[in-house]
């Protein structure tokens, strides 16, 4: 048993204990479409379709209490009809955590950058729409996209460069019962665009055998 995979136990025995994920147990699956603003080659390649989106709380605080702003999503690349995954998470300066109270004062980071075309590329989201949330409870998303679909505006950063426009994410349905169920595995380490990874290669070796313990240990593989 290597470093990594030594690394990865405790997920798995808490996923077991805990018959859920060991970090977001509690989350809203939602789907809808993305929509590329970038230019066509500008950047990574992420194109027009269907997204499947997961909003979630790292911990599960309750209401009003602190808590990690997670937000996954699954989209297609524009090489490929292979799945996209990308997790992100509130945070400051690109690869900080950072905390919150609301759901549209966190800006989201993947934390770590994506390799691409010999370039490296960041990735960072915000929720517009709703305009406010008060807390960072899901049933306030649940409730708005009774009405009005949950919009997030994407951007990339090539190195240290300045972020632009990237994509816009439009979830308008909630995806609570049938297909697909509400423990759909986002691995960020296995699903990807191609030519597209994450780096360090090391971290995302760590990572990917983090998820797949987790999986194991709820059952999910």
């Amino acid at each position: 048993m290597n470093a990594s995979e030594i690394a990865a136990l405790p997920f798995r025995a808490g996923a077991a204990l805990r018959h859920a994920r060991v970090f977001h147990p509690d989350g809203l699956l939602c789907a809808g479409t993305l929509r590329r603003v970038a230019d066509v080659g500008a950047g990574l390649p992420v194109a027009d379709g269907e997204v499947l989106g997961r909003f979630s709380k790292g911990v599960g605080t309750p209401v009003g209490v602190p808590d990690f702003a997670g937000l996954a999503w699954r989209a297609q690349s524009a090489d490929s009809a292979r799945p996209w995954d990308v997790l992100m998470v509130s945070a400051n300066a690109r690869v900080l955590l950072r905390p919150t109270t609301s759901w549209t004062s966190a800006e989201f980071s993947t934390l770590m950058p994506y390799g691409y075309d010999d370039d490296v590329y960041w990735l960072r989201a915000r929720l517009t729409s709703p305009a406010a949330t008060s807390g960072l409870g899901v049933d306030a998303l649940r409730q708005h996209l009774r009405t009005e679909p949950l919009v997030v505006d994407v951007e990339q950063a090539r190195g240290r460069g300045s972020f632009t426009p990237l994509a816009v994410l439009e979830f308008d349905r909630a995806l609570e019962s049938g297909w697909p169920p509400e423990d759909v595995s986002f691995d960020p380490t296995l699903n990807a665009a191609p030519g597209v990874q994450l780096l360090p290669r090391w971290l995302a070796g760590v990572r990917r055998r983090a998820y797949r313990s987790s999986r194991q240990g709820r059952d999910a593989e």
